[in-house]
């Protein structure tokens, strides 16, 4: 489908102006820099209940002037005003459907079912494309399995973060490696590596996009970087990222657990053991460092001669740290708190 133009498009909601309610991206020729016709871009959305925000995402992905555009939502049988907005862009859409699902990772898959483009993302419907994204998106893709851009999370207070994507491979992901920034919304799969790499897993409602990529980048490892926003990013109360964060936590620990069991790829499943190892020793140290019912030598002795036991994964900042909050009753550092598993969401 050609992307249509904001004059064919039902007039914004009154209030709304700027992108993508009065503004457009400039339709696109029908080839590209190489002189090749642009490649089918596929976008999923998948929705629930989120009419407040919706129709911002389905302008900001019809109004990207791209010619080459699939676009399928699937709501989960919204009790809001979410069916009425779809259906005023109905005539846009490549497929849409609203019925009870299982989640967010069924949602996505039944959408991923009825792809065909060569390059496949899903965007929710609290975020939006930027002006020209998938222009940007398409023009870097030659040579590469996946496109990795900016995303920038905000939220209705007027905070904001760019995401910018760091080097990104599977075991660097693993490892939550701080040079290893990415999002989501602003890493774009070609299809076919997606069912090639197992697919999302419906079993994960949290971090299935995490377990996704590594299994991806474990058997399609060349990625191009773009510095290009891609994606606005929103957090807001009800959103998952910011509600369930010690679900997400919990639920990349399974995946590791599952990796370092099932990956084909030995490097994988090594890194995860190691992440494993170290995840369960901030554990045990934040279980010591806060029990109240030894005194501090004991729980400081407790520490040391468990950290020498294998110095060179525990005998680390952190662990100092939390013999020092021991002995000495300091107020913990960030540092000292522990490690985040991921530093990239």
């Amino acid at each position: 489908m050609q992307c249509p133009r904001l004059y064919e498009l039902p007039p914004p909601p009154t209030g709304h102006a700027g992108w993508p309610w009065t503004e457009e991206t400039a339709p696109l020729p029908a080839t590209g820099p190489d002189g090749q016709p642009w490649p089918l871009i596929s976008v999923v959305t998948p929705s629930f209940n989120q009419g407040a925000y919706l129709e911002e995402t389905i302008r900001s992905i019809l109004l990207q002037g791209y010619p080459n555009l699939e676009h399928i939502l699937i709501d989960g049988g919204s009790t809001d005003d979410s069916i009425a907005i779809i259906k005023k862009y109905e005539r846009w859409l490549t497929h849409w459907v609203s019925e009870r699902d299982r989640g967010q990772a069924h949602a996505i898959n039944k959408g991923l079912a009825r792809c065909t483009g060569e390059i496949f993302n899903w965007i929710n419907s609290d975020d939006y494309l930027l002006a020209g994204a998938l222009r940007n998106i398409a023009t870097a893709f030659p040579g590469a399995d996946a496109v990795a851009g900016v995303v920038l999370n905000f939220n209705e207070k007027g905070s904001q973060e760019y995401l910018v994507p760091g080097p990104l491979d599977a075991e660097r992901i693993i490892r939550s490696e701080s040079t290893t920034r990415w999002h989501q919304p602003g890493f774009w799969f070609r299809r076919e590596g997606v069912p090639a790499c197992g697919g999302i897993d419906e079993s994960y409602h949290y971090s299935f996009d995490w377990d996704l990529t590594i299994r991806y980048l474990s058997l399609f490892p060349r990625v191009n970087h773009i510095q290009d926003v891609l994606v606005h990013f929103r957090l807001h109360p009800d959103s998952k990222t910011t509600s369930s964060w010690e679900r997400f936590m919990q639920e990349r620990y399974r995946i590791l657990q599952k990796l370092s069991e099932t990956s084909t790829q030995p490097l994988v499943r090594a890194a995860c053991l190691r992440r494993i190892r170290e995840l369960d020793w901030w554990t045990f140290v934040n279980k010591i460092r806060n029990d109240r019912q030894r005194s501090r030598l004991q729980r400081a002795f407790q520490l040391a001669a468990a950290a020498c036991r294998n110095p060179r994964t525990r005998l680390t900042r952190f662990t100092l740290g939390a013999m020092r909050q021991v002995l000495w009753a300091t107020i913990p550092t960030e540092a000292e708190k522990g490690v985040s598993y991921e530093s990239t969401h």
